[in-house]
């Protein structure tokens, strides 16, 4: 009997497909959303269901319930905060993730975010599409500090990009690596002297009960007044209504943001504000970064529906912790 696998996704490519298919795999597309389907409405969608590729839907006890054959969520992506986990590890259902896929494309876009903050970008494109001359007066990168919070995968990558415009960088990580430090020349420092003595702050740290709302009124207060802070991470390591506030007062030069939850509509300041460059979360949005994404989540369903261990499982099934 073939493995049934629903894809949530609109890059699945021809190489991941027939990976799948090869290895005994039917797949079907379907939006998991909560805007497209009632609770309900998902929890029939996975009944049946082998293996999901999973995108940016929420998965609760409900959904792990209604799943009667399902023995694997693939996310793909690095971020796994819309997974109850708990939940999973009580049905018996790996959830993995796609950690190596989408560090370079992360990184860059990162960087370019920081650059167009920094030279005026955007608003001297729109000035000049609209028939206006008007000059910029920016900064550059490497005169500048650059503070990363999270030196995971993605944040080491901004650290090295930073380091070769000729920044200086700091790093906060609640596990500090003095070797990574020593050979990308950054320092690493406590978050309130990251923050009070960066010219621009980069969020890169996952989502946990430890960095929800870490970046709030009390941070942002400690900031420089010409000071811009970034998030490619996740929208809840900002307390939102802080970060409204230091942007609309002017108690921070700007804000870059490419992660929103929800969707948000035009007039949403994190959007309007001309202090804000508002991005689709496109961080991972990259051909190279979505074709390794889909191709690590075909591969580790494959592995788990073999009956092995993954390679990348973000929780951890007690029967297979042998394996």
């Amino acid at each position: 009997m073939p493995y049934n696998v629903i894809n949530t996704i609109h890059y699945l490519t021809g190489e991941a497909t027939e990976h799948l298919v090869g290895n005994g795999c039917t797949i079907r597309f379907c939006e998991l959303v909560e805007v497209e389907l009632t609770p309900d409405q998902f929890c029939a969608e996975i009944q049946g269901v082998d293996a999901v590729i999973a995108g940016g839907e929420r998965w609760s006890e409900k959904g792990f319930q209604a799943a009667d054959r399902l023995k694997i969520v693939a996310r793909s992506g690095s971020g796994y905060d819309q997974i109850d986990l708990e939940a999973a590890t009580r049905h018996g259902v790996w959830v993995t993730n796609t950690p190596d896929a989408n560090s370079n494309a992360v990184a860059d876009l990162t960087i370019g975010l920081i650059l167009c903050l920094l030279r005026g970008i955007p608003a001297m494109l729109g000035d000049m599409k609209a028939g206006i001359w008007k000059q910029v007066r920016g900064k550059e990168l490497g005169s500048l500090t650059l503070g990363i919070v999270g030196a995971g995968r993605i944040g080491r990558q901004v650290a090295q990009r930073a380091r070769a415009f000729g920044a200086r960088v700091l790093v906060y990580d609640v596990a500090p690596d003095e070797a990574f430090a020593a050979r990308c020349q950054v320092e690493y420092a406590g978050l309130d002297r990251l923050f009070s003595s960066s010219d621009i702050v980069s969020l890169h740290c996952a989502l946990n009960e430890q960095t929800r709302g870490l970046v709030n009124q009390r941070l942002l207060g400690m900031m420089r007044r010409e000071a811009y802070i970034v998030n490619t991470s996740r929208p809840a390591v900002i307390v939102r209504d802080d970060l409204v506030a230091a942007l609309t007062s002017g108690r921070i030069a700007g804000a870059a943001i490419d992660v929103h939850d929800p969707r948000p509509s035009p007039d949403d300041p994190l959007v309007r504000l001309d202090n804000v460059l508002a991005t689709p979360w496109v961080g991972s949005y990259t051909d190279a970064a979505c074709a390794a994404m889909v191709m690590t989540a075909a591969e580790e369903i494959v592995r788990v529906l073999r009956g092995d261990r993954p390679r990348f499982p973000v929780n951890r099934i007690p029967a297979l912790a042998h394996q």
